[in-house]
């Protein structure tokens, strides 16, 4: 039986009207102009279409001489290749799919984050599966995040204002894209969308348009902030910038350059033999990109700055040393990372566009103290009556609610092989029936807020690394509870409640002093990276403010 789908990456091209003549003479320059291509005008179920196919001459595989070399067997091995691109209009827009090595072909002609912006669109925030981003401000690093079956995105555990987000795969339903062949799909967008295409014509045609309305779409609150790091919009701004890049390439100036691999090219970064440089008009071939190579290569462009040169130029990446079988192919600019400074601003390049470092950070820290101070959490806190230690406190609330649904842990401590000195660690000061850890406390300054939540970082990682740890604490539940509260040995926390009493005032994300919104937004970030753990933040109110009302409430879980 004939596949319904084929797995494909889909470009959206820029500037190109949405008819054959303007596709063809758009698009029919570069490789797809070589001698060998032959050239279709189609039509798609109504949509114009513009079809380039080559077959390539034989060739030897670049691997066999070594190989030859090796094992003093002679390998007169074979290779063929082919390939093909469809550009395709959707009206208003056209789009372009490479097939095998097509996609080389319209490298230079496709919108910029496309396929990223589509996926932040349509894919599930509760199901993503890889995200790659790269750090701002900081070392020049990539990060790769990949889970097979989808996890929430907030426990990739991104730093908002600090790490730029450049792909992004996830499941999403297969009726949004218009297919019907399965439940769920997986999509993965960077600067092309990679999904599977339906190879109905009808179908095909629909898709397309259903991107064109994906595109259109308001970013889902979840990926809200993951768009909220802009390129620098200023023109005159970019110029300086700009200008301090090519101080950097001449090796002048306080500009930090790196060389980097460009996001959409990272996956074939293990396959590269050779980097084919073309920044002016001769091409170069180095088994290796090294920063002063390629410095030099830019002052030599007498014509032009080293950064425009970098922006007309291409590096190419290559399955064989001599440069002649290129897997992937990227704008030289992106290429390079580089950090520098205007005034107190500090300034990213990264894939060849502007960002400002920390751009974003108040409103970015404000928003997740929102989302991590609730108004309601699974357990109801009695208010705090006026000189009641911590330990009382959390007795009354064992009190109120019973031993079975809210236990008092306050002040038990247990050693284990790496809590052994001194009392040792305490796991939480209570915990509900719905095995959250509860840690409580009241503050009229920052640093009680410092101790709870060193106490609840120790507590996770010390009941997730040691099973010695989960041991313990499953038996001194059971002991402490009479049997009424009871978890597993082989327990570890999923959730954990922040119960805080600011003295004198209500608990907001103003309200709460600079300092802890800071650690607290870092505990929540780390906890969920790395553990999965959720935080979640609410206020204890004092007697004073429960007075006012109709009394004590009918505390219970909820």
């Amino acid at each position: 039986m004939a596949p319904a789908t084929l797995p494909a990456t889909v470009y959206r091209l820029a500037g190109i009207a949405p008819t054959t003549d303007a596709m063809f003479e758009a698009t029919s320059t570069g490789r797809l102009a070589a001698p060998g291509v032959d050239v279709m005008e189609l039509d798609i179920d109504g949509s114009p279409a513009v079809l380039y196919f080559r077959q390539h001459p034989p060739s030897k595989a670049g691997w066999t001489p070594g190989l030859s070399a090796l094992t003093g067997v002679s390998l007169p091995l074979i290779r063929q290749d082919c390939e093909a691109v469809l550009i395709v209009a959707a009206e208003p827009y056209v789009y372009g799919i490479g097939f095998g090595q097509g996609y080389l072909a319209v490298v230079d002609s496709r919108e910029p984050g496309f396929g990223l912006h589509c996926a932040l669109r349509a894919v599930d925030p509760a199901r993503v599966r890889d995200v790659d981003r790269r750090a701002l401000g900081g070392l020049p690093r990539h990060d790769s995040t990949y889970v097979p079956d989808g996890i929430p995105i907030g426990g990739v555990g991104i730093r908002d204002y600090a790490e730029l987000v450049k792909k992004l795969g996830g499941l999403i339903k297969a009726a949004d894209l218009g297919l019907n062949h399965r439940e769920s799909v997986s999509v993965e967008g960077a600067d092309g969308l990679r999904l599977p295409i339906p190879l109905e014509p009808t179908a095909f045609r629909a898709l397309l348009h259903r991107l064109n309305e994906i595109s259109e779409r308001e970013v889902p609150p979840d990926f809200e902030r993951l768009e909220a790091i802009r390129p620098v919009g200023s023109e005159s701004l970019r110029d300086k910038l700009d200008a301090l890049l090519d101080e950097a390439l001449r090796g002048q100036g306080d500009a930090r350059l790196h060389v980097a691999v460009p996001v959409a090219l990272v996956d074939l970064r293990h396959e590269a033999r050779s980097y084919r440089i073309k920044v002016g008009s001769v091409a170069i071939v180095r088994e290796e990109l090294d920063l002063d190579d390629l410095r030099r290569r830019c002052k030599v462009q007498h014509c032009t700055s080293p950064s425009v040169a970098l922006r007309d130029g291409t590096i190419e990446m290559c399955a064989d040393r001599e440069g002649k079988e290129p897997i992937g192919r990227a704008r030289a600019i992106r290429w390079f990372e580089a950090v520098a400074a205007i005034g107190s601003r500090i300034y990213q390049l990264s894939d060849g566009e502007w960002y400002e470092c920390g751009a974003g950070y108040v409103e970015s820290m404000r928003h997740r103290l929102q989302e991590l101070i609730v108004p309601e959490s699974e357990v109801t806190m009695l208010p705090w009556r006026a000189g009641e230690s911590e330990e009382k406190y959390n007795m009354r609330m064992q009190n109120t609610f019973g031993r079975g649904r809210y236990l008092c842990l306050d002040r038990q401590f247990s050693r284990t092989r790496q809590q052994r000195r001194g009392k040792g660690y305490e796991a939480c000061d209570g915990l509900t029936d719905r095995h959250t850890l509860v840690h409580v406390k009241a503050a009229h300054s920052s640093e009680p807020l410092s101790h709870q939540f060193a106490q609840a970082l120790i507590s996770i990682r010390t009941l997730y690394n040691e099973p010695d740890a989960r041991t313990k604490f499953s038996a001194k539940v059971a002991e402490l509870s009479g049997g009424l509260l009871t978890v597993p040995e082989n327990f570890v926390p999923g959730k954990i409640v922040l119960a805080i009493l600011l003295k004198g005032k209500e608990l907001t994300p103003d309200s709460l002093y600079p300092f802890a919104q800071v650690a607290l937004v870092a505990l929540a970030d780390t906890l969920q990276r790395d553990h999965g753990a959720i935080v979640e933040v609410v206020g204890i109110p004092s007697n004073s403010s429960a007075e006012k009302g109709s009394g004590e409430p009918d505390c219970t879980t909820t």
